[in-house]
C-alpha cells in the first residue's frame, strides 16, 4: 500500500513540472511576438526632396519621417569624385546621356544620389516632433545664387535640446548605416524666368 501513494505524487510532480515548462514555453512565445510587433512598429526615418523652383531663400522638403524627432536639414550637394565639378547641371546632362543604357532598362531615372553626396549644411528646419512632417520649410543660411542640386537630409536631436548642433550633436538618422538622404534640382524663379521668358 505505501508505494502507491508516493507513485501518485511523483506523477502530480511531474505533471506539475510538465504544466510549469509548457507556461514558461507559452510565455516565452509570447514574449518572442511581442518582441516581433515592436520592432515592425518602429518606424525608419524618411525623407523627399523633389525637384522645385525657389526664390533662393528657402527650399521645401516635401516629407519627411523622424521617428525620435529631429530636423529636416539641407546640404549642398558634391559630386562624387569631385574632378568633373565645374558645372554640376553639365554633369548631371553627361552622366544621363553616359548612362542610357541604364535609363532603358529602369524607364526614367530620377534619384541623383549616387551622382552626388552631402556637403555643408545650407539650412535646418526648426525642431520637428516625432511623426511624419510635410512640406517643412527650411530657411537657407545664404540665399542660392545660381540654380543647383541639394540635398535634404533627416538628423537627430541627440542632445534633446530641440536645437540644431550638428557637428557637435544632432547626427544624421542613418538606415544600413549610411545617412536618410534625398536629392533635388532646385532651379531659381529668376533663371526659369529668363528660360521661358
Amino acid at each position: 500500500m505505501m508505494p502507491r501513494p508516493r507513485t501518485v505524487g511523483v506523477a502530480v510532480v511531474a505533471a506539475l513540472v510538465l504544466l510549469s515548462g509548457a507556461s514558461i514555453a507559452f510565455a516565452a512565445t509570447d514574449a518572442g511576438t511581442a518582441s516581433q510587433d515592436n520592432e515592425t512598429e518602429n518606424e525608419t526615418a524618411t525623407v523627399t526632396f523633389e525637384n522645385q523652383t525657389s526664390n533662393g531663400t528657402a527650399v521645401a522638403v516635401n516629407n519627411t519621417t523622424l521617428p525620435e524627432g529631429g530636423f529636416a536639414v539641407i546640404h549642398a550637394a558634391a559630386p562624387v569624385g569631385g574632378d568633373n565639378a565645374t558645372d554640376e547641371n553639365a554633369t548631371a546632362d553627361e552622366n544621363a546621356t553616359d548612362e542610357n543604357a541604364t535609363a532603358d532598362e529602369n524607364e526614367t531615372v530620377t534619384n541623383m544620389s549616387e551622382e552626388y553626396e552631402p556637403g555643408d549644411v545650407l539650412g535646418n528646419s526648426t525642431y520637428l516632433e516625432s511623426g511624419d512632417h510635410e512640406n517643412v520649410t527650411v530657411e537657407l543660411n545664404e540665399s542660392l545664387e545660381e540654380s543647383q542640386v541639394l540635398i535634404a537630409m533627416a538628423h537627430q536631436d541627440t542632445d534633446d535640446n530641440q536645437t540644431y548642433d550638428f557637428p557637435e550633436a544632432d547626427d544624421p538618422y542613418l538606415t544600413d548605416e549610411e545617412p536618410v538622404t534625398d536629392d533635388a534640382m532646385i532651379t531659381l524663379e529668376d533663371e526659369q524666368n529668363e528660360t521661358t521668358g
